[in-house]
């Protein structure tokens, strides 16, 4: 049965679609009437989605200002302070680095020399990771390249002092490469210089891919066509982190129930957890951000919180000439928290919370002879 709360949330998405605007807005302001954050987890819930809406309003330009959005302070902290906490408690995304490092090691195992290549590296958190993993598995090559592409020249400085920090930690020589760009913007001249690099090549793209923006010239399809690019680099293997939930192609309602019914399932999976209360509203402000995104913006095209769903990435690998690894089934990250499950899928291993997998693992390989 909807709640009152869900019907003002609801009422005013319905009045934002219809071209309502002042309608939808006092729907918002009826709704905070009925919050109260602190004493109620859950009503952070409603309030970020009322962000989010409210922010629909403006963007539209049905209204030039909405005083809805300054009824929450928000807070200070800069997105990679609120992404540290997320990392340091949310066992979703501990249990995604756990997968993905196990199915890494196997490929990068038994050789003296290799090539990782992390699209979206980041401050390359994960990578350390996998060093650490390596070494302890008496797995580590005697020399690995590490090509790291990130749009942001500042994660790629950090990224390379982490990764030379650890590995002289582990005792390793990396050659770390830094591409400051999107994937999708790489220059035909660099995807033919990877073409070089040591063998084997890994690929790896941690909750990278679903930014892979949709351009005018793209034809709806970048992202099968960065896969291809991979996958003509023949690289021995290929792991991909995304969220199981479909922000990219469905229409404006469906996509609301879509990133309600996945966003409330994080939040709940959170308040289980020995979290200080400020903490874990503070990871929540931080998928709140991904809700404005998903559900506040009105130009499709500044979109970036374009998620899929598992199936829909086996497709594309499939598309792009790709087959599941067979050790997918076979591995067993040591950590993993036990607020979550695996559940192993073909093609995918599923990092679930009450029976709803809300992160998928995917492993990957060239199909031999696919052109």
């Amino acid at each position: 049965m909807r709640t009152p709360k869900d019907t003002l949330l609801l009422r005013s998405l319905e009045h934002s679609l219809a071209g309502r605007p002042a309608e939808a807005a006092q729907a918002l302001f009826s709704l905070h009437a009925l919050l109260d954050v602190h004493e109620e987890p859950e009503d952070l819930h409603y309030l970020l989605f009322a962000r989010a809406l409210s922010r629909r309003l403006e963007g539209s330009g049905a209204v030039t200002r909405n005083p809805y959005l300054d009824s929450e302070q928000e807070q200070e902290a800069r997105q990679i302070d609120l992404f540290r906490l997320l990392m340091t408690h949310m066992p979703l995304a501990s249990a995604a680095d756990a997968v993905a490092n196990a199915l890494l090691v196997g490929l990068l195992r038994g050789h003296s020399e290799a090539t990782l290549l992390d699209v979206g590296i980041g401050q390359a958190r994960q990578d350390c990771g996998l060093l650490r993993e390596l070494a302890k598995a008496g797995a580590l090559p005697k020399r690995l390249t590490l090509v790291g592409v990130d749009p942001s020249g500042a994660s790629l400085g950090q990224a390379e002092g982490a990764v030379a920090e650890v590995a002289r930690e582990v005792g390793v020589a990396v050659r770390f490469v830094g591409l400051e760009t999107p994937v999708e913007s790489l220059a035909d001249a660099t995807w033919a210089a990877l073409r070089g690099v040591p063998r084997p090549l890994v690929v790896n793209a941690a909750f990278a891919l679903h930014h892979v923006a949709e351009t005018p010239d793209s034809g709806g399809a970048a992202r099968d066509r960065v896969l291809r690019r991979l996958r003509a680099l023949e690289p021995t293997g290929l792991v991909l982190c995304e969220p199981n939930v479909d922000h990219h192609r469905a229409p404006v309602r469906e996509r609301f129930r879509n990133a309600w019914n996945h966003f409330t399932r994080i939040f709940e999976l959170l308040d289980t957890l020995d979290v200080p209360k400020q903490e874990r509203a503070a990871i929540k402000r931080f998928f709140g951000r991904e809700v404005d995104d998903v559900v506040g913006t009105v130009d499709e095209s500044a979109r970036c919180e374009r998620h899929e769903t598992a199936q829909s990435w086996l497709d594309r690998l499939r598309r792009a000439g790709f087959e599941p690894l067979e050790t997918l089934a076979r591995v067993r990250p040591s950590d993993v928290h036990p607020a979550v499950t695996l559940r192993r899928e073909p093609g995918f291993v599923g990092i679930s919370y009450r029976d709803d997998t809300l992160v998928a693992v995917l492993g990957a390989r060239p199909v031999e002879g696919h052109r």
